[in-house]
């Protein structure tokens, strides 16, 4: 057994905006395997809408982006976007990427699955509210061992969206075998909760994390869901002008190879 050579990488904005948005690249030969976001805002609050991985001109996953949004009260704030990536320069690994998009809704949810032979390392999400007042992220996270699912709210206002998920596996090359864990761990009942989850043990490579907000109306919403630097993941939420405690669950997935 063994553990995979993931490196960690972040890119955060330094102008506040209403709107905030902000990507991370992975240098040439490393492969995005998991990513999250986290908004840092001083006012009201601003709220997660995306956490995502996008592909380049090569057909690999090297660009995770973050977005956020103010929600019925202005106040600009900046974003951090974070990258897990393997170091791969002989292309020993393949990582897949699968998405799915849900039907407009006032809550929507959508679910990616991934093909047989992938082990589930990561995921991501967005809501796409481009014509109307917005919706916010509420849950990004590893619904089984393959599947990744993603939801999202409207709030203070009625307003349908769809939103894409993204499960992100890999699988070897060579017949290296991967096992996988997925871990969790729940925040108290509070206004703004947060969650820390870290592996089951040292022989486990963290690649991902998720956070599933369990909100409750008028709703409290996702506000970050990144990695802690030190191989841990922090998951973190917060109503938005309504009171509304919620509890806030904190996903780790974490690989290794048996080889």
């Amino acid at each position: 057994m063994g553990n995979l050579n993931v490196q960690l990488f972040m890119n955060n904005t330094t102008i506040p905006a209403s709107h905030p948005s902000v990507s991370v690249t992975v240098p040439p030969q490393y492969k995005i395997v998991g990513g999250g976001a986290r908004v840092f805002y001083t006012g009201v609050g601003s709220l997660l809408t995306a956490s995502y991985p996008s592909i380049d001109s090569t057909d690999v996953y090297r660009t995770w982006n973050a977005a956020a949004k103010d929600h019925g009260q202005s106040d600009p704030s900046t974003i951090a976007a974070y990258a897990l990536a393997i170091y791969d320069p002989d292309d020993e690994w393949d990582v897949q990427v699968v998405n799915n998009t849900s039907d407009p809704a006032d809550h929507p949810t959508a679910a990616a699955t991934l093909p047989s032979g992938y082990t589930l390392t990561g995921g991501g999400a967005f809501v796409d509210y481009s014509t109307g007042y917005g919706q916010l992220l509420t849950a990004s996270f590893p619904e089984s061992g393959n599947t990744w699912r993603a939801s999202s709210k409207d709030h203070l206002q009625p307003d349908k969206a769809s939103i894409t998920t993204f499960a992100i596996g890999m699988a070897s090359k060579t017949g290296v075998s991967l096992a996988n864990s997925v871990v969790h761990q729940d925040s108290t009942s509070v206004e703004f909760p947060t969650a820390i989850i870290t592996p089951p043990s040292p022989a486990f490579t963290l690649c991902c994390g998720g956070a599933l907000d369990m909100w409750a109306e008028p709703g409290n919403m996702l506000t970050g869901s990144y990695p802690d630097g030190t191989g841990g993941w922090i998951a973190s939420g917060k109503d938005q002008i309504d009171h509304s405690p919620a509890i806030i669950r904190a996903y780790a997935v974490c690989v290794q190879t048996l080889d």
